[in-house]
């Protein structure tokens, strides 16, 4: 399952990853891919504010992996929250060193440019967002592409329809 948000703003842009993490639950795992300045951080900003961070969530460009505490608002269990960016990495292996797996089965994982470590085989059950910049149609005008399997599928056509 597959859908299309068309974002013109920031804004649009983080009410959009807020609106996903209502469907997160522990153990999600969301694959991100993008242009630089393409919106996947301000996308990870409104998913984290949904799930109750605090604080400011900012890129892991340089640190690598992020780490937030929050809770699921459906349940009000605890929520970790880890936030890698990929961009430097080649492979599945690099993230797997990088200790991206090493939060447990109950954490949300979110990887920025997981195409450098995914490629095209994405994770069974997760969820996938490409966010593609249109320049040609104005500055702020993005493409949001949201696509998930299975029951994740099923659960994303309702929220976002």
């Amino acid at each position: 399952m597959s859908i299309k948000i068309i974002s013109k703003s920031g804004v649009k842009t983080q009410n959009t990853g807020k609106k996903l993490a209502g469907l997160l639950k522990p153990g999600s795992l969301v694959l991100l891919n993008g242009d630089l300045g393409a919106g996947k951080t301000v996308f990870v900003q409104g998913l984290c504010k949904a799930l109750g961070v605090s604080e400011h969530v900012t890129s892991p460009t340089f640190a690598l992996i992020n780490t937030y505490k929050g809770i699921f608002p459906k349940t009000g269990e605890h929520a970790d929250i880890v936030h890698c960016d990929a961009y430097r990495l080649g492979s599945l292996e690099e993230l797997y060193d990088a200790g991206f797996f090493d939060f447990g089965e109950d954490a949300v994982l979110i990887c920025e440019w997981s195409e450098n470590v995914f490629g095209k085989n994405k994770e069974p059950g997760c969820i996938e967002v490409n966010i593609v910049r249109r320049d040609d149609i104005s500055a702020n005008y993005r493409e949001i592409y949201i696509s998930a399997d299975g029951g994740e599928g099923e659960a994303l056509e309702a929220a976002f329809h």
